[in-house]
């Protein structure tokens, strides 16, 4: 083989190897085998093509994966009596059709989503906390009595209209002392905390968040809706907080006089505490 020859070879197995690190990194990123998908900001982070929706009629690669995850939904404990009357999905081939489409609206009706048939980031929550699996053990935050996920309202969706990426895992520790803060706070003020942004399913470059790439990093809104806080409930949470052995620093842009190694005054953070575990 002669040196130009040695050259392309190179270049071509470099060039599938830089191929295979984005698209292991994006799959880490947030989707992994879950059907996914994307805008055109993290489509020219990542290095894909992903839509921001999937619906009756197109085809695309990440259909086939719906389909798959369509079935396997279906087949899961009793989860088939839901599907009275609906036809299975026979083919995981990446054309959308209408078994696909019957199959998705009974999936949304029963996660409480707008049964539409069209397939995008809520639905894509859903069969992440669903089906969902992160490779390094971290685990999705889903709504509790005494906590809600942001990331999976209306709202909070909307909020991530750039990249479209699902912001809700934690490791099992994590999710151990979120437990226990929202639990402390709710037996005192009848109270859900709103958890905002976690990590990406495997803590993979979150272009969002710097500091939220270790499944160990939470941020709770104060300052919104049924969830706002006054100043005694501000207070309070930083105290829950502070006297958690799991948590290990908390920014927030008021003390409230509190003397902790863990409390770092931040301005930046007025509408939201920022918690580290």
């Amino acid at each position: 083989m002669n040196k130009k020859s040695r050259l392309s070879v190179a270049l071509a197995v470099s060039s599938v190897l830089m191929l295979s690190v984005v698209s292991s990194a994006f799959a880490a990123a947030g989707h992994n085998n879950v059907a996914a998908v994307g805008t055109a900001a993290s489509n020219t982070k990542y290095g894909t093509s992903f839509q921001s929706t999937y619906a009756f009629g197109q085809t695309h690669a990440q259909i086939a994966v719906l389909k798959q995850n369509l079935k396997d939904w279906r087949a899961y404990g009793s989860n088939e009596s839901y599907f009275a009357g609906v036809a299975h999905i026979t083919s995981t081939n990446g054309y959308f059709d209408q078994a696909t489409k019957d199959n998705l609206k009974v999936f949304q009706t029963v996660k409480g989503l707008t049964s539409d048939g069209i397939y995008g980031a809520g639905s894509r929550n859903a069969l992440h906390g669903a089906i969902g699996s992160s490779p390094v053990g971290y685990v999705r935050l889903k709504d509790t009595s005494h906590y809600i996920n942001y990331n999976d309202t209306t709202a909070g969706i909307a909020a991530d209209a750039t990249y479209k990426l699902d912001h809700s895992w934690v490791t099992s520790a994590t999710k151990t002392a979120l437990d226990q803060l929202a639990s402390s706070f709710y037996s005192t003020y009848s109270k859900k905390l709103e958890i905002n942004d976690g990590s990406l399913i495997d803590g993979v470059d979150t272009p969002e968040h710097a500091g939220h790439q270790n499944g160990k990093n939470l941020d709770i809104r104060n300052r919104f809706g049924t969830t706002a806080m006054t100043a005694a409930q501000e207070k309070k949470f930083l105290e829950i907080a502070i006297a958690n052995a799991s948590v290990t620093k908390i920014r927030f842009s008021n003390t409230y006089g509190l003397t902790s190694t863990k409390l770092i005054q931040d301005s930046t953070h007025a509408d939201h505490f920022h918690l580290d575990f």
